[in-house]
């Protein structure tokens, strides 16, 4: 059985000590030059490979940054992870992304490498844990959010106001002359969810419009579930007459049901997503939605955290990036 070559067999090969060289590997100033030609010669000579996991501990430095997502289906995480992964290259680093599939005990799991000091720091994008958690946490390692927050959540976090975008959103809706404004929302309470439903209910107060909980519907983030929910809003003996959604999947299935039932899209009932996905450009009628920046975002949180790496005080404020409507057939712009 061939056993792996370890830097003790590359000393003993070249004639010189393992500190001499664990320096030439990393390429220190202090060592000769005889002693670099013979390292390097038995390290060809053997095949010897470094650990760099090894060294990176010694160094307390791996230049990784793990990225906790909730799962790879929602596809607005491409453009996040993508501003992600440019501004981290751009300072040296790589970015590793793991997915929990809405588990807690997993999302925990998965930050065992940052305890482990297997990456320097950690983005989470739609946490499970809870927010006492995430601050104990946070004041023995560099984390961060991102696209979520929470209430009472002392770590740098980056994403915009869902607040004030659900409320933007559903004012629009009710500005094209409608009062009767179903929404569409899930069953899981992630903040974004909840800041969003909270954004239509101010928004109805906003133009002294009672709220109805006839007119909400919770499931899930499936298109499936967007069909189901409209199925419910217009079988209501006074049905909406436009349908907010919390998420642009939501919404196309929702949509989807409206048209397999003769419903004309922008005129008889109207519709507003939630983050631009690419698809809400691609179905038709296209889809007018909320965009919020999402490779900004990843940029900006990447960013940030990589300062707080480096700093003495390190920063846990909550940053939020603009957010915009986007108009297409679905309200009948």
């Amino acid at each position: 059985m061939l056993m792996s070559v370890t830097i003790k067999d590359v000393a003993k090969s070249a004639n010189v000590s393992v500190a001499t060289v664990s320096r030439v590997l990393n390429k220190k100033s202090n060592v000769s030059e005889e002693a670099i030609q013979a390292v390097n010669s038995a390290v060809q000579a053997l095949g010897y490979s470094p650990s760099f996991l090894g060294r990176d501990l010694r160094k307390s430095e791996t230049r990784r940054i793990l990225a906790i997502i909730a799962s790879t289906e929602q596809s607005f995480y491409s453009d996040v992870i993508r501003g992600m992964e440019v501004a981290a290259f751009s300072q040296g680093y790589d970015v590793l992304i793991a997915t929990t599939h809405d588990v807690p005990n997993h999302e925990m799991h998965l930050l065992g490498m940052l305890f482990s000091r297997a990456v320097d720091g950690a983005v989470l994008l739609g946490p499970k844990l809870d927010a006492a958690t995430i601050n104990s946490l946070g004041e023995k390692h560099n984390i961060a959010m991102c696209l979520e927050r929470l209430d009472n959540c002392n770590v740098l976090t980056v994403t915009i106001d869902n607040v004030k975008a659900g409320r933007d959103a559903v004012n629009y809706l009710i500005r094209k002359g409608h009062k009767k404004i179903g929404l569409i929302t899930t069953l899981q309470r992630s903040q974004s969810s909840i800041d969003r439903e909270i954004g239509y209910k101010l928004a109805l107060k906003d133009n002294g419009i009672p709220y109805n909980e006839d007119y909400v519907y919770f499931g899930g983030y499936e298109t499936e579930q967007g069909m189901r929910g409209c199925e419910y809003l217009m079988n209501l003996p006074s049905p909406p007459t436009a349908i907010f959604s919390i998420s642009d999947i939501i919404a196309i299935g929702a949509m989807n049901y409206a048209l397999s039932k003769g419903y004309r899209i922008g005129k008889d009932l109207i519709f507003m997503g939630f983050d631009n996905i690419q698809y809400s450009h691609m179905f038709v009628p296209h889809l007018s939605t909320v965009e919020q920046p999402c490779y900004a975002q990843g940029k900006l949180v990447i960013e940030k955290l990589i300062e707080n790496m480096k700093a003495t005080n390190p920063d846990h404020n909550l940053y939020t990036l603009p957010h915009s409507l986007v108009l297409r057939e679905s309200t009948g712009d």
